[in-house]
């Protein structure tokens, strides 16, 4: 019979955890379609187990109804309102709302009011927090409004989008358009 052995000092080197804090506004900032995104916690940094983000959308933003093929998502809305649509349902999302999205269900929402709606969310598992640092711009200033949108960030959002099982479905009636290719 084959034996393991393990002494005191691997068994704590193995077991201690490591503690991450990200104060406010910490974290690495990007414009991802209209939204400020500042990702808090990375897969690198949990085990690949989630990613977490705080996100600022703005007025009159919010993606095309769309469908994650490889991880769930959280959202809990820590101020602000966003119309959502998920599967058939439609429904506003206030201060204190919290929303879980299984994978494969299609979703899109909308700020439609005038003020910013500021959310934290998580992707389980991680992974998908690189499409966002692949398709994002660098922050110059948080306060600022967000790059213009060109056709060519759309387009390279929908191909780098279906690299991480990202899959765009529909429109939440709001431009600009995705391209379907």
């Amino acid at each position: 019979m084959d034996q393991i052995s393990i002494s005191a000092n691997q068994f704590h080197a193995v077991s201690t955890p490591t503690v991450d804090i990200v104060r406010a506004g910490e974290g690495i900032s990007v414009w991802a379609l209209g939204v400020l995104v500042t990702l808090k916690a990375l897969g690198n940094e949990t085990g690949g187990s989630y990613s977490l983000f705080e996100d600022i959308v703005p007025p009159g933003i919010g993606p095309p109804l769309h469908i994650h093929t490889q991880e769930d998502e959280t959202w809990y809305m820590l101020d602000g309102e966003l119309i959502w649509k998920v599967g058939n349902q439609e429904f506003t999302a206030t201060k204190g709302s919290f929303i879980h999205l299984p994978r494969f269900v299609p979703h899109a929402f909308e700020n439609k009011s005038g003020k910013p709606a500021h959310m934290v969310l998580t992707y389980a598992p991680a992974g998908f927090e690189k499409w966002f640092l692949d398709i994002g711009k660098p922050v110059v200033d948080p306060e600022g409004p967000s790059p213009e949108l060109t056709k060519e960030d759309l387009v390279q959002a929908v191909k780098l989008g279906k690299e991480y099982g990202l899959i765009f479905v529909g429109s939440n009636g709001h431009s600009p358009d995705y391209p379907s290719e």
